[in-house]
């Protein structure tokens, strides 16, 4: 009789788990929370010269193009990308919405800014004219990087263990959340560890978000625990850090924009693994090891290749590194907005 009480009130748990996830999700569809506030219009909007507003799914983009209806100003929309969730309910909710509302927008929009050639031929492919759609990618500020006190970070906090310098360490960063494929990275795992040169080999998970607790039950049932540090929230010292003392980097989103989270790995030597997935492949098809979405074995396979071949974690190091220097710093990518605001008369 006690095991089927507890038994119930664990089913009782998971349910009210899921009906608390599905509340949230409504207040946050894809992610952006909905905020009424962003449509009050008052006669200070008249006196802007242009509106610029980011993420079609976003509140913020759907009141932006709603103002640029009232106030008759030029707007400029950032489209950060196609979005994969790995969930139906959001999936099938992104195509409707971007096939009416999302489309809307762009069709609003004056120019659109697009982060990969791919995204520009997605947005084109809503009837929207090429002409007004321009590809700038997201950038770093190496200067802030480069000078960032490292020194206020105690790693003794996350208590990485004493050998931890000897052994290797693969950095993941971004939020714990289905799309960003940690799942399928925790499932890797155990493939890598196989090879006794790796036994102790490390994964740092760094973030927060609604995935956290379900990765951390997951490392624990495939015997992977301590092999893996979650770290929650860190500071920017902290999350620098990482990067510095990190042998490589591994991000399995199922889509993505242009993660700055691989321009920062690449900025600081790091190689790395990604999905091959518009957004990336534009980007990083040369300097990055690129796999299959949602395919642990490819992810533990690539994990092995790169720290049991020295020559190739040095290429992409090195090559990522310049890439990055070269193309995406936020100095040439503030001139590119700049010239765009220019042909509004800003």
């Amino acid at each position: 009789m006690e095991i089927y009480k507890k038994r119930c009130k664990v089913k009782a748990e998971q349910a009210l788990y899921k009906v608390a996830k599905l509340m949230l999700w409504c207040t946050r569809p894809l992610r952006n929370p909905i905020a009424p506030d962003f449509f009050r219009i008052n006669k200070n909007f008249k006196e802007y010269d242009l509106i610029q507003t980011h993420n079609e799914h976003s509140i913020s983009a759907i009141a932006a193009a709603y103002i640029k209806r009232k106030c008759n100003l030029p707007l400029v929309l950032t489209s950060h990308g196609q979005l994969k969730f790995g969930n139906l309910l959001a999936d099938n909710f992104e195509k409707i919405y971007n096939k009416n509302i999302g489309k809307l927008i762009f069709s609003i929009s004056d120019y659109i800014i697009v982060l990969s050639e791919s995204d520009r031929q997605y947005v084109s492919s809503f009837s929207i004219d090429l002409r007004k759609i321009a590809v700038i990618p997201n950038a770093i500020d190496n200067d802030e990087l480069e000078h960032i006190n490292t020194d206020k970070c105690n790693l003794d906090a996350f208590s990485l263990g004493r050998d931890y310098e000897q052994n290797p360490k693969v950095l993941f960063v971004g939020p714990i959340i289905k799309r960003k494929g940690v799942e399928h990275l925790i499932r890797a795992i155990p493939n890598v560890i196989t090879d006794i040169k790796f036994r102790d080999i490390l994964f740092i998970f760094t973030g927060v978000g609604d995935y956290l607790d379900e990765a951390k039950l997951l490392a624990k049932r495939l015997g992977v625990q301590k092999n893996t540090l979650f770290t929650g929230y860190i500071t920017l010292e902290c999350l620098t850090m990482f990067y510095k003392i990190s042998d490589l980097f591994v991000l399995p989103s199922f889509s993505e924009g242009l993660p700055t989270s691989i321009l920062e790995a690449m900025f600081f030597g790091l190689p790395v693994i990604a999905t091959d997935i518009p957004g990336v492949r534009d980007h990083f098809k040369d300097c990055a090891l690129l796999i299959p979405p949602r395919d642990s074995a490819s992810i533990s396979i690539a994990i092995s290749n790169i720290l049991n071949n020295k020559k190739l974690s040095n290429r992409l190091s090195v090559c990522g590194n310049k890439l990055v220097k070269s193309k995406y710093m936020w100095e040439s990518v503030a001139d590119e907005y700049e010239k765009i605001y220019k042909n509004f008369g800003v």
